[in-house]
């Protein structure tokens, strides 16, 4: 498995598969490098497939709740979790050993960045129009947190979906 960080001089995507699926793929050019599938069914969660040697769930306890849990999938209990400010706009990852991620959500979802403790920008995902299905990501600095967890890149496109339904 490749670490994200080698990724830095190339440009890699999020992209949609059809209009109508809920599965995104993590694109280096042509090689999927890892696939997301949102699960529609009471809107609660989502599936990482290929990043990691293990597959990884986000879901929340509650539809009313405000925190995103990330487990291996198969398992109960979690291992990481994202927690939203009132506004939607920041949030922080809490990472295994203590670690933490900010993700400032932009405006429109057009610029979201992941950013360390120190406020250095490690992973920027912009999308290029108002109605692409792609969404262009860019690997800032090098970062063990990300290596480790490459799984960041997908929780913050289920965060700007989860954002993109409340606002319809």
């Amino acid at each position: 498995m490749k670490y994200l960080s080698e990724y830095i001089d190339r440009p890699l995507r999020l992209v949609k598969k059809s209009f109508f699926s809920f599965e995104y793929d993590l694109l280096a050019g042509e090689e999927v490098l890892g696939t997301f599938n949102y699960r529609l069914l009471f809107r609660r969660g989502g599936d990482v497939k290929g990043l990691e040697k293990r597959n990884i769930e986000f879901y929340k306890d509650y539809f009313w709740g405000r925190e995103i849990k990330v487990r291996e999938g198969g398992k109960d209990i979690p291992f990481a979790n994202y927690k939203r400010d009132l506004l939607n706009r920041v949030g922080s990852v809490s990472l295994p050993g203590g670690n933490r991620l900010e993700i400032h959500l932009g405006f429109l979802e057009f610029a979201t960045e992941i950013k360390d403790e120190k406020g250095n920008i490690l992973v920027l995902l912009k999308r290029p129009g108002l109605f692409t299905r792609a969404i262009n990501v860019t690997i800032k600095e090098k970062s063990d947190l990300v290596d480790s967890n490459p799984w960041i890149i997908f929780l913050v496109l289920y965060l700007i979906i989860k954002r993109r339904q409340r606002r319809r």
